[in-house]
């Protein structure tokens, strides 16, 4: 009997006697029979890791190097860690019946960013060879149905502007920022970003950093330039970000300022609304009074105008049956206008 030295070469010669294409139908057996096993024959088991969990902090940091914004990272990490816990070496079986369970218990929503911090975590281990395989191929997305998005009142959010906390500071952060968000339609986590040096005051406009690092310029309303002037002017600093902060990203804490504003809601008796909710308030005042879809699409940095469209669909379709309301022919007396 052969030792396993010679039988390697013996193989060795056997697959050197082949044919180019008869060499690349057995590397291709190989590969099948190795998927079915859930082996990577790409990977070394050298610099696998013992679970998939402790690929977390290196994945975190890819997506920051991606410029992802914090609060995504955050959320992913949370998710990933939270399945992790519970199913430590997950399957496909596994993630598909998990996830069916989930759009019974939370919103589309809630259950496709499950499914997309999964796949990034999974899709990055096998990418880098930490990890054999990816357990997410070929579990179907989470389809999103987006409903009707909430808007704070306008007189609510003219209230929140003319209030006071207990430190002056804290008062011009809350109306700045309140301000800002809701004539720019900012993402609070790009609100929170933006650096001196991004504010044109003459233009007056502002670049911004969304989401994929996809940088946009976003014009300024009059009172919202001069507010961040005297904003800028009245509290300087050495930070090089327009609302400074002691966080790992020397901006401030996203989550406090959502509690602020909060509390000031609860303060003044008025219902509660959060900083995304302005954004939807600018969004669907800007579309109700005739802005163009692809504009309003380009200044919320959206990745395309279908996502807007979907977003604010019931915007659109207000305009769709005011249109027939007024144009349709036949329509009992719309055409005498």
């Amino acid at each position: 009997m052969s030792n396993g030295k010679d039988s390697h070469d013996d193989i060795a010669n056997a697959l050197g006697r082949l044919s180019p294409q008869g060499r690349a139908l057995v590397a291709d057996l190989i590969r099948r029979l190795s998927g079915g096993e859930g082996i990577n024959p790409n990977v070394s088991t050298e610099h696998r890791l013992d679970k998939p969990a402790d690929g977390i902090p290196l994945w975190a940091a890819k997506l920051r190097a991606e410029r992802r914004s914090e609060r995504t990272v955050q959320m992913y990490g949370y998710l990933a860690r939270r399945h992790l816990g519970k199913d430590p070496h997950p399957t496909r079986l596994g993630l598909q019946a998990y996830f069916a369970q989930r759009l019974r218990e939370v919103s589309p929503a809630a259950a496709s960013n499950e499914r997309k911090a999964m796949a990034s975590l999974f899709g990055f281990l096998k990418s880098e060879g930490l990890w054999p395989d990816d357990p997410t191929e070929g579990v179907g997305l989470v389809r999103v149905h987006y409903r009707e998005r909430l808007c704070p009142d306008l007189g609510d959010v003219l209230r929140v502007l003319e209030s006071k906390c207990l430190r002056r500071k804290d008062t011009e952060k809350l109306r700045v920022l309140t301000l800002l968000l809701a004539t720019t339609g900012l993402r609070l986590g790009e609100a929170a970003g933006i650096r001196r040096e991004d504010i044109d005051l003459e233009a007056p406009e502002l670049r911004v950093t969304g989401k994929g690092g996809r940088r946009r310029t976003v014009p300024l309303l009059p009172q919202t330039a001069e507010a961040l002037s005297r904003y800028m002017w009245r509290f300087k600093s050495g930070s090089p970000f327009l609302f400074p902060g002691d966080t790992r990203t020397g901006h401030m804490n996203i989550h406090n300022f959502e509690k602020t504003l909060r509390r000031a809601c609860h303060r003044l008796g008025v219902r509660p609304f959060t900083p995304h909710q302005l954004r939807h308030l600018y969004a669907t005042h800007m579309l109700r009074n005739g802005a163009k879809l692809e504009v309003v699409s380009r200044i919320l940095g959206h990745t395309s105008v279908g996502v807007t469209g979907d977003i604010y669909r019931h915007v659109m379709v207000e305009e769709m049956r005011e249109a027939a309301r007024r144009f349709a022919p036949l329509n009992g007396g719309g055409a005498g206008e």
